[in-house]
């Protein structure tokens, strides 16, 4: 048995995006030291934030070396195959596929779909028997881990039966012995956990996309030439292979119309179906219902472990076209019949109690976000929950921080930025690209006068003024824009004081920033000597320092000169001699 969960947070890469609470239909997502992990006693395993995560930072659980290692040791492993491989096989016949999977080391190849035609009987035979109500198909382990855990109040209505595979797994190890290892293959994530939880019959679960890389990794591809013994063991599945799409089981459940007195319904879809469960309680239908329920739009042939090429219409019509065949060739209305009771339990086992918070409580969790009324509740949905109440709810159970909410840290950030610009013994100016001001510290007004300084009073922060009408040196800021060269201590007049202005880009060609000291002003007056002064000091060395590399190598070029004539003077006066 793994005991890992099926999917999972790859921490290093999750970029804190919150995308995947914001698609996760059941905010199964836990928020805490900026990453987003799966809430496993509350996920579903629909896959559908492993969908949408921008950087992958979600990932489904592998099960490839499990099995490899089962068939290294040399043990027979028969793998269930979902009828929906021929909508992400494409153009792969029935033989050539079961030839490259024996090529892996598969002792044999068998058709989940005939664990949904056992379904099928057991689910007629049910509806026959029972009283007028609602029935729930209990094929999809994304449906029932979604009612089981979050409308636990309808698990009584989930037909007590197996699911296809684990129907299609007892089957197996009836027919080729309790010994044999049975894995499963197939677009559904949710199956992986399915299969922890029955150990005893299912080993492994592996989806479509995990069989494609393996069959890469080993070099196995559909135009070899296919060997002996390439059929489905160990008979071939007809009614069952129309399961993966919508309204598929319904089709195999009633096939000769014998159940008039059931009402059919078939929803697909996470959303469609918390709709169905919304109110499903309050039904009082006096007639007998079986509601179909999918988690995937479309049906398995839409899961999140699929190879999807093409259109939904154009899988599901590959579908339909085997079942077609199957028909034609088989016989219609083949169904496998075997005497294995496959009556599964409808129990609650997985139900997670949700604690109910007061108002007061949900207020204070609002209050610590900067929500101090209601109208400070945008309900922008920045943080991934529909609202600023599920945003509070969510973390009172510890799931989400207070950091989440978008509005709440632009707002913390705009206050510190506040407080230390004001606080700012320089003035400072932010404008756009039309010389408006953005913002502007008291300094800074205090610098340009005391007609800027009123009308500072009056509007703190000058958002919107006209630079043009207050600076006489607004060209500098125009010249910023315009380059993108900044202008670093530059000394200008304004209001009859001599500035010390830089003038830097905050967003290339959009916004600049200006810092002012005003050079009359006695403390910056000592500041700005003492740096002038280090500046004229170091100047100076360097002057120093050159005047005595240039007078010491002139000095050495001398000296080597007299040498040389010295030696010359004296070989002359020895040849004279």
């Amino acid at each position: 048995m793994n005991i890992a969960q099926p999917i999972y947070t790859e921490k290093n890469n999750c970029q804190d995006c919150y995308k995947c609470i914001r698609y996760c239909p059941v905010k199964a997502i836990k928020i805490a030291n900026d990453c987003a992990s799966v809430i496993d006693d509350l996920c579903i395993a629909c896959g559908k934030c492993v969908e949408v995560c921008p950087v992958g930072a979600k990932k489904v659980r592998s099960d490839i070396d499990i099995i490899k290692m089962l068939i290294r040791k040399g043990d027979k492993v028969i793998l269930s195959l979902a009828p929906s491989w021929v909508s992400s096989f494409q153009g792969v016949d029935s033989q050539a596929m079961v030839s490259a999977l024996k090529e892996l080391g598969f002792f044999a190849v068998s058709e989940t779909a005939l664990g949904a035609e056992m379904v099928n009987r057991h689910t007629r035979k049910f509806l026959c028997k029972n009283d007028a109500g609602v029935v729930i198909s209990s094929a999809c382990p994304v449906i029932v881990d979604l009612i089981n855990r979050h409308y636990p109040q309808s698990s009584s209505k989930i037909l007590p039966a197996l699911s296809p595979l684990m129907a299609h797994a007892k089957y197996l190890k009836e027919c080729y012995g309790k010994d044999v290892h049975v894995v499963f293959a197939g677009p559904c994530i949710a199956k992986k956990r399915e299969s922890d939880r029955s150990p005893e019959l299912v080993d492994a679960c592996i989806t479509f996309r995990e069989l494609m890389d393996w069959m890469e990794e080993e070099w196995v591809n559909f135009e070899k030439p296919i060997s002996n013994n390439s059929f489905f063991e160990p008979v071939e599945a007809v009614s069952g292979s129309i399961y993966p799409v919508d309204g598929g089981m319904i089709s195999g459940i009633n096939k000769d119309n014998s159940l008039s007195d059931v009402q059919f319904m078939s929803f697909c879809g996470i959303d469609a179906v918390k709709q169905v469960l919304m109110d499903i309680e309050q039904w009082n239908s006096p007639s007998k219902v079986f509601i179909e329920l999918m988690a995937c739009t479309g049906g398995c042939i839409n899961g999140p472990g699929a190879i999807n090429q093409g259109s939904m219409a154009f899988r599901q019509n590959q579908v339909l076209n085997l079942t077609k065949q199957k028909q034609t060739s088989i016989g219609s209305g083949k169904e496998l019949v075997s005497s294995i009771d496959i009556t599964g339990s409808g129990e609650t086992l997985f139900a997670t109690p949700k604690r109910q918070y007061s108002i007061s409580e949900i207020t204070d969790a609002l209050r610590s976000a900067g929500k101090l009324s209601s109208k400070d509740e945008l309900n922008c949905g920045g943080c991934g929950y529909d609202s600023c109440k599920e945003f509070a709810i969510a973390m009172l159970d510890g799931k989400a921080e207070r950091n989440m909410c978008i509005s709440y840290m632009r707002r913390v950030a705009h206050d510190k930025a506040t407080v230390l610009l004001q606080r700012m013994p320089s003035g400072v100016i932010i404008v756009d690209e039309s010389l408006k001001v953005v913002e502007c510290n008291q300094s800074a007004a205090r610098m340009l006068g005391e007609e800027i300084q009123l009308i500072y009073d009056a509007n703190p922060g000058m958002a919107g003024a006209n630079l043009t009408k207050m600076l006489p040196f607004h060209k500098l800021f125009s010249m910023v824009l315009s380059t993108g060269r900044d202008i670093l201590d530059r000394d200008v007049k304004g209001n009859g004081n001599m500035l010390k202005v830089s003038i830097f880009t905050i967003q290339a060609h959009k916004t600049v920033c200006a810092i002012m000291r005003d050079l009359s002003n006695p403390d910056v007056r000592s500041d700005e000597i003492v740096v002038r002064t280090k500046s004229v000091i170091k100047e100076n060395l360097e002057t120093v320092q050159q005047i005595a590399y240039l007078l010491g190598e002139n000095a050495s070029r001398t000296e080597t000169m007299l040498n040389s004539i010295m030696e010359l003077y004296k070989e002359n006066h020895a040849n004279t001699d």
